[in-house]
């Protein structure tokens, strides 16, 4: 019997070889020619192939689900959240200022780099729908609940800035704030599956790391 996550497995495995092939294909252009001028460029194409391709590895052997979020609104906030800066890129054109395009990719590499380290560190967990697969709390996610959105952030804020027009800012506060709902679907459905979350929870903030550890709370005395 096909299950739900089964097919969503499906569609998210065809979505992400076709990112990847799209992804991969430009790099090939630059084994014909001096790619020291463009050595930032390059580096960060390989980056963000390299994420989508760690993206559909870890969709391919991801863990069966242990609860999920129910209804479609979470789902539909997911894929947006997920892919609205990707259609963004083709709605607005490049900024013509090579000083912005060289902060914006620094970003974006940035950006990217942080959010394979914390893919790798997710693992077979990894979901874009609002699934509780396992409870990782360690490494980046020992820092803020939520470290790998906070990375594609500053991937995201790269993309805006390359493509800075009014339609792209709002566009990027619109994703922006579907991945801010799209994590709260995710906590919902993590609380509900993991009885430790909300322990996970008092300890680690959600967005912005904590410079000082959580106060405990004072324990009684007889």
């Amino acid at each position: 019997m096909l299950t739900e996550d089964f097919l969503g497995r499906i569609a998210i495995v065809i979505v992400m070889t076709v990112l990847v092939i799209f992804s991969g294909a430009p790099l090939l252009a630059h084994f014909y020619r001096d790619i020291s001028a463009d050595a930032l460029a390059v580096f960060t194409q390989v980056a963000s192939t390299a994420f989508l391709a760690l993206q559909l590895v870890m969709t391919v052997g991801r863990i069966p689900p242990k609860g999920t979020a129910k209804g479609i609104e979470p789902r539909l906030t997911s894929i947006a959240g997920a892919f609205l800066i990707l259609v963004a890129l083709f709605l607005t054109p490049a900024v013509e200022s090579e000083s912005v395009q060289l902060i914006a990719l620094c970003l974006v590499f940035i950006g990217t780099v942080c959010s394979i380290f914390c893919l790798y560190w997710l693992g077979r967990s990894f979901s874009i729908m609002a699934t509780a697969r396992r409870l990782v709390t360690s490494g980046p996610y020992s820092i803020v609940r939520h470290p790998l959105y906070i990375c594609e952030a500053v991937f995201v804020s790269g993309m805006i800035l390359s493509h800075f027009s009014m339609l792209m800012i709002a566009l990027g506060i619109l994703q922006f704030s579907l991945q801010y709902r799209r994590a709260r679907h995710e906590e919902a459905i993590l609380r509900q599956t993991f009885p430790e979350y909300e322990e996970y929870a008092r300890r680690v903030p959600m967005l912005v790391p904590r410079f000082f550890p959580a106060a405990r709370p004072a324990s009684s005395r007889d």
